[in-house]
């Protein structure tokens, strides 16, 4: 029995250690995550694990706005949205080559443009300035 080395490689590359501080705080996605290979995503469990990935970097960004989290959302959210749907992005590109990515769904899409959204109203009413 062989086993392919890309979904290996994939895996490898999706065992992005996350910092225990960015579940609390909104914080940039990190370098790995922002590049991570997706071309050769081929399974429901990778696409899955992927889009949990940006959804605990995303998530932190939507929490209300307090006196404590407010620095790290106004400096931060934009940013976080932008590159979360980056990667996205990436992955609807892929589709082009990769029929098991041409239809797939990944809620990530969705949290990150609600998330710009919401720092658009923030920017607005003042929040952030």
């Amino acid at each position: 029995m062989s086993v392919s080395a890309a979904p290996l490689l994939l895996a490898a590359s999706m065992a992005i250690t996350l910092p225990a501080l960015a579940s609390e705080t909104c914080s940039q996605l990190p370098d790995a995550l922002q590049t991570i290979p997706v071309n050769h995503i081929s399974q429901n469990s990778e696409l899955s694990s992927l889009d949990s990935k940006l959804d605990f970097y995303l998530k932190p960004c939507l929490a209300p706005v307090t006196e404590q989290n407010k620095k790290a959302i106004c400096a931060n959210g934009k940013l976080v949205a932008e590159q979360a749907l980056r990667v996205v992005a990436r992955l609807d590109q892929a589709g082009s080559r990769n029929p098991f990515l041409a239809n797939a769904k990944i809620r990530s899409y969705a949290i990150g443009a609600n998330l710009l959204e919401r720092m658009k109203q923030l920017r607005t009413n003042g929040t952030c300035l």
